[in-house]
């Protein structure tokens, strides 16, 4: 028995103390052959420092085998040496039987390097030396979905499934397409394809995407089995925390909203986004002060986030804090351009300090993006009917009733006001 094959034995066995003592017999004695095959095994068993060494060595005795510059090429990419894998595939001749390999391995090397143009100049290269080439085929599409052109992907992912190709790599074609579809906002198609895959067979990943179209699609009771399902299978899944909570929050299911973010804060506390989605929960309760604790975490995370701002500004409102959030406000409207939210924000503490030429500025500034939002013209009614305004709260009451007619509450209201008339 040879030198190698005892290793492999020893290895299989677990024995690594002796597999080492054989790796130097196998040095000393074994033939080439045998080296060669042992690379071979050793490479995919991940011992790569030695299949380095036995290729190298090989390589010495035959430059000709350029099967052995391509094994080499990816050892040294997986050590993070680009360079001499680069080194090593560009010697290999364009009319070599590996040259097609050698491309694919350096468009891989590009490709991890960010640079998409020469990574696919190796790729369409390849394919015009290998036409219909599933690899190559997998590659570009590959190589498109990561640069982001998911048009070009989607291409080359329906040319495999048309193939009958369904699985490359470990990488299942059909989820990849799914994804692509999503990325272009076509989240019917994309849902259709990973429910045909079957959501008990998709990867974590996709099984979160799939959670998460259906979120968009405001379809929460979907969303949240999903979700929930990716969770139960790896707790650690970061990202599957924030649309659960979003979803279970949509579906009016608070207390089990609240445990998921502190689940998810538990696997991940640098997210702001969880901490603002657990601070809004918290205001719907009126747990005050749990709000403006995930507000400060969330403040710290991301100073110059303009969402938390504003639900700080909410929190200063519900506590009663006028002037702090006036103060708040008007150095935030100074200081950049601001989402619209801060005028109404402002509006309704100006009022409530009985400022009303103040307040009445602001919910002017506000009007203009807010006049199709019932909440925002119920406040705007309720001030224009406290500092006597009735042509301003007849057309607010007016616009409210043509957005929701079965107020009658409402209604009474600009009854009684054209009564007085």
């Amino acid at each position: 028995m040879s030198y190698s094959q005892q290793m492999l034995d020893a290895l299989e066995a677990g024995d690594i103390a002796q597999s080492r003592e054989l790796f130097t017999q196998v040095l000393a004695h074994d033939d080439d052959e045998h080296k060669y095959n042992l690379a071979g095994e050793l490479y995919a068993l991940g011992f790569t420092g030695q299949a380095q060494r036995l290729y190298e060595e090989l390589m010495g005795k035959y430059p000709e085998l350029e099967d052995i510059k391509t094994a080499l090429a990816d050892i040294a990419v997986a050590n993070g040496e680009p360079d001499r894998a680069i080194n090593l595939l560009t010697s290999i001749a364009p009319d070599s039987d590996y040259y097609p390999q050698a491309l694919l391995a350096l468009a891989d090397v590009y490709q991890t390097q960010g640079l998409y143009e020469v990574s696919e100049q190796k790729l369409l290269q390849a394919a015009r030396l290998v036409p219909d080439e599933p690899v190559v085929t997998f590659a570009l599409g590959e190589l498109y979905f990561d640069w982001g052109k998911d048009a070009q992907a989607q291409a080359a992912y329906q040319q495999l499934l048309a193939q009958g190709v369904d699985t490359m790599a470990g990488v299942s074609i059909q989820t990849r397409y799914a994804a692509t579809l999503a990325n272009g906002g076509q989240y019917e198609d994309a849902v259709a394809q990973y429910e045909e895959v079957g959501v008990d067979a998709l990867d974590p990943t996709s099984a979160f995407r799939l959670g998460t179209l259906y979120l968009e699609l405001k379809d929460t009771g979907r969303a949240i089995t999903t979700l929930q399902r990716v969770i139960d299978a790896d707790p650690s899944f970061a990202n599957a925390y924030l649309p659960l909570a979003q979803a279970q929050a949509a579906a009016n299911q608070l207390e089990a909203a609240s445990a998921t973010v502190t689940a998810g804060l538990a696997v991940d506390d640098t997210n702001p986004e969880l901490f603002l989605v657990g601070a809004r929960l918290a205001l719907r309760q009126s747990a005050l002060d749990v709000a403006e604790g995930y507000l400060t975490r969330a403040r710290a995370l991301d100073p110059e986030n303009q969402t938390v701002m504003l639900e700080w500004s909410n929190l200063l409102l519900a506590q009663g804090k006028d002037e702090a959030n006036v103060a708040f406000l008007e150095a935030l409207d100074a200081a950049d351009e601001v989402d619209p939210q801060v005028y109404w924000n402002l509006a309704k503490s100006y009022d409530r300090l009985d400022n009303v030429e103040k307040a009445r500025e602001n919910y002017l500034l506000a009007f203009r993006n807010f006049q199709d939002s019932a909440d925002f013209l119920r406040d705007l009614i309720d001030f224009f009917q406290s500092t006597g305004a009735r042509p301003e709260l007849r057309a607010a009451l007016t616009r409210y009733l043509a957005l929701v007619p079965d107020d009658d509450a409402m209604q009474a209201r600009l009854d009684e006001l054209d009564a007085e008339n």
